[in-house]
Formats: C-alpha cells, structure tokens, sequence
C-alpha cells in the first residue's frame, strides 16, 4: 500500500498528480490502516480509553487516558506544535517506553547479541564462495583440447557476483476460513516463486507458526533475524507479505541506489519527520541489507513485539509520539517509525524512503488500468504506475475474510486475481501462450507479438522447475499451471492444488 506526500508514486511522472488527488490518497489509506488497527483493539468510550498495565515513569499505574493522565506525564501529544515541544514529547514518551520494557522479562528470542556480525559474515562468504567454486570446477572440468580461450576464462574469473538476494513470505500456519482464500494465497506465492526464477533469486516461504509472542505483523523480524544469521551468504533479505503480488516480472530492484543505505522501504519523509505520521511508510515490503547495523535494529525494533501487556502498553504511548494513531497494540509500522523519530542519525540516516516507483504500489488505483498498460507501455521500464513493480492488496484479508468495509469482498477478489493474470501473462509470454483475458484463467496461444511483452530475460533452463522449458504446446499439460489456474469457479466449487 503506498502513501503520497509529494506525488503519487514518486517520479517525474507521479508528481504530475495534483495536490487534491494526492491528499484524497492519502485520507483513503489512512482510513484502511486505522479501521484496522481500531477495529482489533480498540474501544472509545467518551474518549476515555481503559489502559491495563500501564506505567507512569513514578511506577503509578494510569487506568484512563485522560487530559488529567497526559498533564501528569507531561505528554500533551496534541498540543505539542513548536519542534522543541515535539521532542520534548517524544524524549518522555521514549522514556515511558523503555520504562515499560524494563518493567517486563528481557528480549531473548533472537539469542546473545551479535557483535560482530560483518566479521564474521566475511568469514562464511569466503567459506561459501570457496565451495562454491570447487563444485562448479568438478561439475564444468573439461578435456585439455576443450578448454576455454584464455581471454574468456579471465573475464569470468574477475566478474564481480552480483548481490544475493533471499525473498522471504509468510502464510497462516492453518488453513483459511474460505476455500478462495487459499487459492488466492497459492496464486500469491506462484507469482513470487516465478519471479524469484527468472530472475536467479531464492525465496523462502514460511507456512509455521514461528513463536507465540511475535504473532501477526512482527512475524516478519523473527523470520529476517533468523535467516539472516542462517545465511550469512545471503546479502539482501527482501520481505514481502502475501498479499503483495509482482506485477512487473522484468523490473530489477535498482540496488545501485541503495549502496549506502541498509534498509529500503516505501515511504515520504516529510511524512515521517515532519508529520510524525504512522503510514509516512508501509512496512509490508522491505529489503534489508544482512549486516551488523540490520541486526541491531532488529535487536532495537522487536522488543516492542510480545503480545500481551508489553505490546498493549507500548501501542498506547505510539499513539501519543504518532499524531494519526490510533490507541491500540503497537504495530511493526509504527515501531519503526518511532525509531527513526527519535534516533534519526543511528537508524534514519541508512533507512531509504523508496518513492519513486512502485516499491509497494496501492491496488485500489492500479488494477483497472492494466489494460491501458499493456496497450501504451512496457515492463521492465519504469516500476511506477505506468506498470507498477509491486501491487499490495492492503485491507483485503483473503486468507480470514475480514475485508476493510470500504471495499467489498468480490472488489479484493477481482482485483487480486486481474493482477495475477496481468504478471503472469508475462510469464507465458515466454513459451508462445496468455490468458484468454484478465477475467479468465484460461490459456491459449498467443496470436502475435505484443511489444508490451517483449523485454522479459530470454528462456534459460533456470527458469523451469524441471530444468528443461516446455514446448509451448505442452506447457499446460506439464507443469502445476493447469492445475492452478485452469479455474473459473465459483467459491463453492474451488478445488485448490495444496502442492506448487
């Protein structure tokens, strides 16, 4: 889901868009991320919000969050106006936090502290790459009339490897209340896998329930500080919820940017710096150098995660340092956005705000015009709405059913399935088929050459799972993709296929 500040999707083109529409924007996506959080928590009663657990720094416990409790603290969130008045505030409800974390058992899921991460990562890639090259010497040996030509050999041996990247998702360890769901679940993670093989990436898909505590949006950092120290070789971990769909198969992540950043993200910093906003990014989709500093913040960020009194208390005093919060338990979002609030040169100033392309784009404003963009543009191009990058499908719960009431069940559905089709014609392309349209799953072969089409990586045998790409004739009929697809169905008749 993106938010805009300056432009819809960042870019020349993007902030084209007029102020109106963007701020309209903006108050729609505000709407979505507060009905949620609201409606899992919290209950307004005359604006008194019962607080249970909750600590005062004299160690009073406040029972409502009254004008009376805000003075007693001195957090007068909606008062603070002048920058000394809001870093007042912020330096007391820091304060209040680490209070709060104090009060309660220390952190340990992540295990001891890691100190020296980047020496010891040095160490594991030279162990790695070693292997690598003494397996890829026995399984390319060749006879002596065969070998190489000298000139060939050196400009392989001195070509630098490109960035390992790990995709890594993560589904509900059980089954989802509607049959639908769980199809539209599979179609998420094939369009991920078929992306991660075009372009030579790995990818990592977790269906367990990882802890009891870091449950809902936190899974995320357990799973990253786990892989992270799993494999060191690894250099980008790039997160993505399951309801985010690849919707441009040929874009590259521009890494080339990002060479002195650690953290890469879709965002606005006036809306994170200036307005103190908890949407000024969207945390559903990042990219997370495997360094020393990505482990500190993550020793920093998930301490604010245990569900119970930890994560209530905390939630409430995010709601007073975030000016559009609402007062329930805290969110990975928020979190984060605290902390570049208030140690901006330590985690800020290595975290890029991504805007100028779709790093997360909104589904709402894009999935009626894929038509328009297979007539007039390309992929692989541009990665904003033009042909977005990524399509997130924020506030449409497939998997449990709770759709925000914005939008109707069918509205989440239709659009999911139409960004599906519109990625995964692009995928066909390759062995001479499409969808019949973004309305069906069927197949048939393609009719002629569509320039919108063309700029996909030619075929590799990487790119099929049994090594060898079908004939196009044959594909259907020798890879999951009938099984999966091959479906216009009403909920009531979905057979879903539990294996890719």
């Amino acid at each position: 889901m993106d938010r805009v500040s300056q432009g819809l999707f960042g870019g020349k083109r993007g902030r084209e868009w007029s102020n109106s529409q963007c701020r309209r924007l903006i108050y729609t996506i505000a709407a979505v991320c507060t009905w949620i959080l609201w409606s899992l928590s919290c209950k307004n009663n005359n604006n008194n919000v019962a607080v249970d657990g909750f600590f005062s720094s004299s160690g009073a416990v406040l029972q409502t969050f009254s004008d009376a409790n805000l003075r007693a603290l001195g957090l007068e969130a909606l008062t603070a106006s002048s920058p000394e008045e809001i870093q007042s505030l912020l330096r007391k409800v820091q304060k209040e936090i680490q209070h709060v974390l104090d009060s309660n058992k220390e952190f340990t899921k992540f295990g001891p502290r890691i100190l020296d991460w980047d020496k010891q990562r040095e160490i594991a890639k030279a162990k790695f790459s070693a292997a690598n090259e003494d397996s890829h010497k026995i399984s390319t040996s060749t006879p002596a009339h065969e070998e190489k030509d000298d000139q060939q050999q050196l400009n392989s041996s001195t070509k630098p490897a490109a960035p390992r990247i790990l995709l890594v998702t993560s589904t509900h360890p059980h089954a989802c209340s509607n049959a639908k769901g769980d199809q539209l679940q599979l179609l998420a993670i094939k369009n991920k896998y078929d992306y991660c093989r075009l372009h030579n990436m790995q990818i990592f898909y977790n269906m367990n329930k990882m802890d009891d505590e870091m449950v809902g949006w936190w899974v995320k950092l357990f799973l990253t500080h786990m892989l992270m120290i799993r494999h060191p070789e690894v250099d980008w971990i790039w997160w993505m919820d399951s309801d985010a769909v690849i919707t441009d198969m040929t874009f590259e992540l521009p890494l080339h940017k990002y060479q002195n950043h650690n953290l890469v993200i879709s965002g606005w910093e006036d809306a994170v710096y200036e307005k103190r906003s908890w949407i000024g990014l969207n945390a559903g989709v990042f990219l997370l150098r495997n360094c020393q500093w990505s482990l500190d913040l993550l020793h920093s960020w998930a301490p604010m995660s245990p569900k119970g009194p930890v994560r209530d208390a905390i939630g409430k005093l995010l709601s007073l340092a975030l000016t559009d919060r609402p007062p329930t338990e805290a969110d990975d979002q928020s979190s984060l956005v605290y902390l570049m609030l208030t140690d901006r040169s330590r985690w800020g100033s290595k975290i890029y705000l991504e805007n100028s392309y779709c790093f997360q784009g909104y589904w709402l404003y894009l999935t009626d015009k894929f038509e328009e963009m297979m007539e007039k543009n390309q992929p692989g191009v541009y990665g904003d709405e033009r042909w977005p990058f990524i399509t997130h499908f924020v506030g449409c719960e497939f998997c449990e059913g709770g759709v925000n009431p914005i939008y109707s069940p069918g509205q989440c559905i239709r659009a999911m399935e139409r960004a599906f089709l519109f990625a995964d014609n692009q995928v066909l392309n390759r062995y001479g088929l499409r969808h019949s349209s973004l309305h069906t799953f069927r197949v048939q072969q393609k009719k002629s050459t569509n320039s919108a089409t063309r700029s996909l990586p030619p075929p590799e045998t990487r790119a099929h799972p049994s090594g060898i790409p079908p004939a196009a004739d044959e594909y259907h009929d020798t890879t999951t993709h009938h099984l999966l697809l091959h479906n216009d169905t009403t909920d009531d008749q979905l057979h879903v296929n539990p294996i890719l």
